[in-house]
């Protein structure tokens, strides 16, 4: 889809290409970037869609009061340790490029007491201080029975979880093997900045081998790191970080990644339910064309 941008004060998106007080879905500022869809019947209106408080709208608008996007307006919204997390004027989403280090954390056997998950148990935590398990009322880990996927390992924690489940039920969690998640850092100032919440979508593109992959956010990390992500989103974009069954290898960098804040409800979702709802996100914003344009930007 090409973007546009609203070049009057305000501009009224309709449910049909007429004017009428009954049709009015929504009032985009100057400067709001909607994407053509198609010409309607009367050319004067254009079918568009857009994004607005996280969710898509589809509808008509008056195609005079629009303009071809020749170039985005990209902001720093604030920085990350080094890394700038930019936005363009008119837009929510953001983007930022990084390396990928990876989370394990929502897998059934991400940690053993005995240190043989699929990942170190000093990345949980220590004792008193577990942060990435599930733990009783005396802060004890919970340990998997035989029952669950994996007897004797710990039950490994992601900040997004399915409350359909119980804290020590390991399907409570989202797990790294399965579920493309990033992670994203636990800064009061990031989430305010950016409008951010867990469950919400994101896009993430490997520049060097051109793989797409749909994510959620679904883990909080340290507050001055960005770039991270499971086990699954990993594989996804072209890098097994699985070495004789231990995490060990990330990509150190050349990794686009695309937010859409208030894209989400908050809640635990399948892969199908990320692909189709954060596939139309990503169309409207532009797709993997628009990517490309974001080279010398991040």
């Amino acid at each position: 889809m090409q973007q546009f941008q609203v070049t009057s004060d305000s501009l009224n998106i309709r449910s049909a290409p007429i004017v009428d007080e009954a049709n009015q879905l929504a009032s985009l500022p100057k400067g709001y970037i909607v994407s053509k869809i198609k010409n309607s019947d009367n050319d004067k209106w254009w079918k568009v869609a857009t994004i607005i408080e996280g969710k898509t709208l589809e509808g008509f608008v008056a195609q005079k009061f629009l303009s071809p996007v020749t170039k985005f307006s990209i902001k720093t919204v604030l920085k990350i340790g080094e890394i700038p997390i930019l936005q363009a004027n008119g837009e929510s989403a953001f983007f930022y490029e990084a390396g990928m280090s990876i989370n394990a954390d929502g897998a059934p056997n991400a940690y053993h007491p005995a240190d043989r998950g699929i990942d170190f148990l000093a990345n949980a935590g220590y004792s008193d201080n577990w942060w990435a398990l599930a733990v009783d009322k005396n802060g004890n880990p919970f340990i998997q029975s035989s029952t669950d996927p994996y007897p004797g390992y710990y039950i490994s924690t992601t900040a997004l979880f399915d409350s359909g489940f119980v804290k020590q039920d390991p399907r409570r969690y989202i797990d790294s093997t399965k579920i493309p998640y990033i992670v994203l850092p636990g800064n009061g100032d990031f989430r305010k900045a950016t409008g951010v919440k867990l469950g919400d979508f994101a896009v993430v593109y490997n520049t060097n081998n051109e793989k797409l992959a749909f994510a959620i956010y679904a883990d909080v990390g340290p507050k001055n790191q960005i770039g991270e992500g499971s086990i699954a989103l990993s594989q996804a974009v072209g890098n097994d970080p699985l070495v004789q069954s231990r995490v060990r290898r990330g990509i150190p960098k050349d990794i686009v990644y695309i937010v859409f804040p208030g894209s989400g409800n908050g809640k635990a979702r399948t892969i199908s339910e990320i692909e189709a709802e954060t596939k139309r996100f990503f169309e409207i914003w532009g797709g993997v064309e628009r990517i490309k344009t974001l080279d010398n930007k991040v």
